[in-house]
This record gives C-alpha cells, sequence and structure tokens, in this order.
C-alpha cells in the first residue's frame, strides 16, 4: 500500500520551492514581460512561457545557449503565438530549484533602475506585512512610482515599522477626518526625520459613503526610484533594528 503521508523534510521542500517560485514571479511582474507561470516539469522546478523582449538579449537568438552561459541549464522551445500578438514566444522548463532562483538574478540584473526601486520597496514593504503590487506610471520622460492608497490599519503599521511613536496618535479618531489629517502630517514628519520628503495626503471618506469604499484613507505622492529606493532601506533598517524577522518573499 502506497503511504500518502509526506515527511517534514518534504513539506520544507514544498513550501522553499514554492517561495522560489513566487519570487521569480514577482521580479518577471516588475520586469514588464508577458508571462504565464506555473510550478511543474520536475520537483522544486517551474515551467515559464515567456515573450521575447530587447530589453533581455538572453530572450533572443540561442536562448539555450544563452542561459547555459548563466548556469541555467533549461529545456527551451519556440512556438508561434495566435494573429491577435503575432510573433514566436518561448517556452522554458527549469528542472530545479536552482534554475528557478538563477534565472531570477538573471531577470533581476535586467530591471531598469526604477523596476528594481519598485521591486525593492515591495520587499520592503512586505517584510511588515504589506503586500501590494505597486505601479509604475510614465508621465512624460520620467518613469514615477505609484505606491498606492493605504487603509487606515496599514497606514499604522507602515507608521510604526518607521519608528513612529503610537504615544504622540493617543486620543486621535483617525475616523474622524480632521484627526485623521493630523495622523497624515505625522506619519509625513516621521518619513522626514529619516532625511526623505515625500507628500503625504489624507484622503477622507465620508459617513454615507463608508460601506461602500471603506474609511479614512492615506495617499502618497508618486515615487522616483530614488525616493522607492531610500523608503525601502529605512523600511529594513528600522525593521532589523526592531530585532524583527522577514518572512519568506
Amino acid at each position: 500500500m502506497t503511504n500518502s503521508l509526506t515527511t517534514a523534510a518534504d513539506d520544507a521542500d514544498t513550501t522553499t520551492a514554492a517561495a522560489t517560485t513566487r519570487a521569480l514571479k514577482l521580479v518577471l511582474e516588475y520586469a514588464g514581460l508577458g508571462f504565464e507561470l506555473e510550478e511543474g516539469g520536475a520537483p522544486g522546478g517551474c515551467r515559464l512561457r515567456l515573450t521575447p523582449s530587447a530589453a533581455h538579449p538572453w530572450t533572443r537568438g540561442n536562448v539555450r545557449a544563452h542561459l547555459l552561459a548563466e548556469g541555467i541549464a533549461a529545456e527551451v522551445a519556440r512556438f508561434e503565438q495566435p494573429l491577435s500578438c503575432p510573433g514566436r514566444e518561448l517556452l522554458l522548463l527549469l528542472p530545479s530549484e536552482q534554475e528557478v532562483r538563477s534565472l531570477g538574478r538573471l531577470l533581476e540584473a535586467r530591471l531598469t533602475e526604477v523596476q528594481n526601486a519598485a521591486l525593492q520597496l515591495h520587499r520592503a514593504l512586505a517584510r511588515i506585512g504589506v503586500e501590494r503590487r505597486l505601479d509604475i506610471q510614465t508621465m512624460g520622460e520620467r518613469a514615477l512610482i505609484d505606491i498606492g492608497v493605504f487603509d487606515t490599519d496599514v497606514a499604522m503599521q507602515l507608521y510604526r515599522s518607521l519608528g513612529g511613536d503610537d504615544a504622540v496618535l493617543c486620543g486621535l479618531d483617525l475616523g474622524d477626518w480632521h484627526d485623521h489629517e493630523r495622523f497624515a502630517r505625522e506619519l509625513e514628519r516621521v518619513i522626514s526625520a529619516t532625511g526623505q520628503v515625500t507628500l503625504v495626503e489624507s484622503v477622507p471618506t465620508c459617513g454615507h459613503c463608508r460601506g461602500r469604499h471603506g474609511g479614512n484613507r492615506i495617499r502618497f505622492d508618486y515615487l522616483d526610484a530614488d525616493d522607492a529606493l531610500f523608503l525601502a532601506d529605512t523600511l529594513h533598517r528600522t525593521t532589523a533594528s526592531a530585532g524583527s524577522t522577514p518572512p519568506g518573499d
């Protein structure tokens, strides 16, 4: 009779492989590549369907040879895309967790400055339990990062993670528009104390709309690459000094 129970080591291996695949998916998202990714093909490996890009030269020409030169052994196939998306896509079969991790490093090395900054800030926010995809917006000749809107609980978590003192907010009702505005100013002050100047705005929600839109929120101004890297570094340093143990990516 087949024993269907897994050992603790099996579970740990599965968890690690899944985390590695998620890390690769995250890099692919910030690289702006068209892709489909799924675990499988081999234990710890994955299947990656990818649209070639001039920004990543290894996706052109002899892809298998390019990958081998980077120490990545993968099966590579090409196939025609549908007429609505003409061109030749790649199918990569990565046989192990090591190849998955190595491909992630290869992709990350080719990120633009703003893509890398958005990725690093994403990881720093994830360390404090804030999971969100940061948007990159092109405005004229500038590429800027939209960190998004924070509800009150998440904004408070960010405030504390940046070294904010809860005692300063004692007595504030963050459901009140005026108190929420005071909180926004205090969050902005905490960020400014780190040496970074970032505009923080209170976005109030009227009582009639709260059932549909939620409570008052916090919105940040767009960040350039330097802003985002500075904020990511500050979060890393403050969480490390507080003895936080970062969760897996």
